[in-house]
């Protein structure tokens, strides 16, 4: 892998390795719904980064920082949206009997549409894009294409790692806590609301 290749990783990891909402929404998602909701939130992640790869290649991603308004108006929605997918995780714990094993019986399909959600609308992974990568997309080297190729797959491989990682301590913890189904869906939809907040409050102030 070329020297900015590996650069570009390092940045990339250190972004990730930050706890947001996409890795609260990991959380969530495999401690509710198990091996499937954990595979299908770290997948729905992962193309969500592959998108904003995408948008920020082709230099969309300027909208939202020339224009402080589209950037607000993202940050809203987002908000919005994870606190009403959190909300509903907390809801969960009224109806959740003693013998079942999900906190929220949810689809792989519906895990995998929401995670990839989550991931878009999160205004500042537009922001970051479009400060890291005119150091790293030129004109006058690679093709526009290969390189946009090559920084998607060390995004998305960055993401299923870490996450992946994330979703398997979920999971092995899991057991424990089906006992307490309660208590878990309560303490998942309010990590996830209160990291939406707090997301917001930090991306707002900065804008």
């Amino acid at each position: 892998m070329a020297p900015d290749l590996w650069l570009y990783f390092l940045a990339v990891l250190a972004v990730i390795l930050l706890p947001g909402m996409d890795m609260a929404f990991v959380m969530a998602s495999s401690l509710g719904a198990g091996r499937g909701g954990a595979v299908s939130s770290v997948l729905g992640i992962a193309t969500g980064g592959a998108i904003h790869v995408i948008v920020g290649a082709t230099g969309m991603a300027a909208l939202m920082v020339l224009f402080p308004q589209l950037f607000r108006v993202m940050l809203v929605i987002g908000t919005l949206y994870l606190l009403w997918v959190g909300w509903g995780i907390y809801r969960s714990a009224d109806s959740a009997a003693p013998a079942q094993t999900d906190v929220a019986p949810l689809s792989a399909s519906t895990i995998y549409r929401q995670a990839v959600t989550t991931c878009l609308l999160n205004p500042k992974a537009y922001a970051f894009t479009l400060a890291l990568f005119p150091a790293f997309v030129r004109a006058d080297t690679r093709s526009l294409l290969a390189q946009t190729l090559a920084l998607c797959l060390i995004t998305v491989g960055t993401q299923i790692a870490v996450y992946g990682t994330v979703a398997t301590l979920a999971l092995r913890s899991r057991a424990f806590l089906q006992a307490r189904q309660r208590v878990m869906a309560r303490a998942m939809g309010s990590m996830l609301m209160v990291c939406a907040l707090l997301t917001a409050t930090q991306a707002w102030a900065a804008s």
